[in-house]
């Protein structure tokens, strides 16, 4: 299926917000809205880097897009425990797994006016309180508070 034109419209803004201010984010099957998703490179305050993939809802804006981290596939905590077996736990923000990767959660009560942007902008914020739970072993929750 291919978006409205009011969806085309509102990709179109979202597109140039995030080529502003994560440019080396890419569009996948962009005139697909079956199957599109926003991905890019993100380096953490420490210097590594994890690779964010966001999957953008047949009726965005209306629903909360989904994010994972697909790089490093493995997905480490604290001790190299793999975040995979943590599954859907709201201490640690992660919200089991799609297509193999580690969903985390950004937004529990998504609304139309919040932007793929905010969602890429808290994948970054989640993961450096990652950092924090890999140096400290203090679970997410030590480093992000749970929305209201």
């Amino acid at each position: 299926m291919s978006w409205s034109k009011g969806q085309q419209q509102r990709l179109q803004t979202e597109r140039q917000i995030l080529k502003k201010y994560f440019p080396n984010f890419s569009w996948i099957n962009p005139t697909n809205s079956d199957n599109t998703r926003v991905e890019g490179s993100v380096r953490t305050n420490a210097g590594n880097n994890y690779v964010l993939r966001v999957y953008v809802p047949s009726d965005y804006p209306n629903s909360r897009p989904n994010m994972v981290v697909t790089s490093p596939y493995i997905l480490k905590g604290y001790g190299g425990k793999s975040l995979k077996e943590y599954g859907m736990d709201s201490s640690m923000h992660t919200l089991g797994t799609q297509d193999g990767y580690v969903s985390i959660c950004h937004y529990r009560d998504w609304l139309p006016n919040l932007t793929l942007y905010l969602v890429v902008l808290k994948g970054r914020v989640w993961l450096e309180a990652l950092e924090g739970h890999k140096r400290t072993g203090k679970t997410m929750d030590s480093f992000l508070a749970h929305m209201k």
